[in-house]
């Protein structure tokens, strides 16, 4: 057996015991953001050599693609190639979009699009178009924009309402949570580190990670913890919130605690983790890994 089939072994038996598929966001160590369909091929048979079942699309994949009209001209063929590989490998895609201007109708129309021609679990946001009015007013409009969007396209993608780390945009925990409450076919994108950072190193303690559960398990209903969407992170952070994300190594945020109450609660679903060594980080901690799920 050679060495490559014991790593794979180990990470697969890990997310089985986990019950959540792990992966990493936008690319490989050898390729940190993939830009090409051909990088992209060439990330996911990465992915499925080590093991891993789970990979988040970056926006850059798609920079040639500007309106929902573009997808059939030279476009769809490639988006089909992406999707077959990756349910070729069993490896679950996602797609994201952090930073969607102001009038963002043809973007979210055409990134659903995407999102769903290549069976995507989710297409990840930002609640944060509407970010020049005041807070309650942008919320009003998020969720009648995203209720508009999903009504008129009727795609099989979910949204994905992610946290956000600066206290002066929207995207607190409640925001979130307020945002899939009132929205179709949406779910909660739990991004552990930006919750740290805004609430300036919330989350230190086993109760903090656990309020977190409770609430959205609370406020979203128990099914959310069925298959749940989590992103893991080191982050720096100063008063108004996230500063830039950080290797977890160099962060106070600590994932043995995140792991631990996740298995109290038996949450189910996917687990991505935002690190510069991508992969890398992964099999470097796959011994804790293997310990945490004992």
């Amino acid at each position: 057996m050679t060495m490559d089939t014991i790593i794979r072994k180990k990470v697969l038996k890990i997310q089985e015991r986990l019950g959540m598929r792990i992966g990493v966001n936008y690319g490989s160590s050898k390729i940190p953001v993939v830009r090409t369909t051909n990088q992209t091929l060439e990330v996911l048979r990465d992915l499925y050599k080590v093991g891993l079942k789970a990979f988040v699309l970056p926006r850059e994949l798609f920079a040639g693609i500007s309106s929902a009209s573009d997808l059939y001209k030279g476009y769809y063929g490639d988006l089909l190639k992406i999707r077959d590989i990756a349910n070729k490998f069993n490896i679950e895609l996602a797609l994201h979009h952090p930073s969607l201007s102001d009038q963002p109708d043809e973007t979210l129309k055409t990134f659903c699009s995407i999102a769903s021609i290549m069976d995507c679990r989710t297409f990840i946001i930002h609640p944060t178009f509407y970010s020049n009015m005041p807070q309650d007013q942008a919320l009003r409009l998020v969720v009648y924009k995203i209720n508009e969007i999903i009504t008129g396209l009727r795609t099989s993608t979910k949204i994905g309402i992610e946290t956000t780390g600066r206290v002066k945009e929207l995207g607190s925990l409640e925001d979130v949570i307020d945002i899939v409450k009132r929205t179709r076919d949406t779910e909660p994108v739990i991004n552990w580190a930006h919750i740290h950072a805004r609430g300036s190193g919330a989350l230190r303690s086993e109760d903090d990670f656990r309020r977190v559960f409770d609430k959205v398990r609370a406020e979203v209903g128990q099914s959310w913890l069925h298959n749940a969407y989590f992103s893991f992170s080191g982050v720096s952070y100063g008063p108004s919130g996230l500063i830039r994300h950080i290797p977890l190594s160099e962060s106070d945020i600590n994932l043995k605690t995140m792991i631990r109450q996740s298995i109290s609660f038996g949450a189910k679903g996917t687990l991505i983790f935002e690190d510069p060594q991508k992969e890398r980080f992964i099999l470097k901690i796959l011994e804790d890994l293997g310990d945490m799920v004992r």
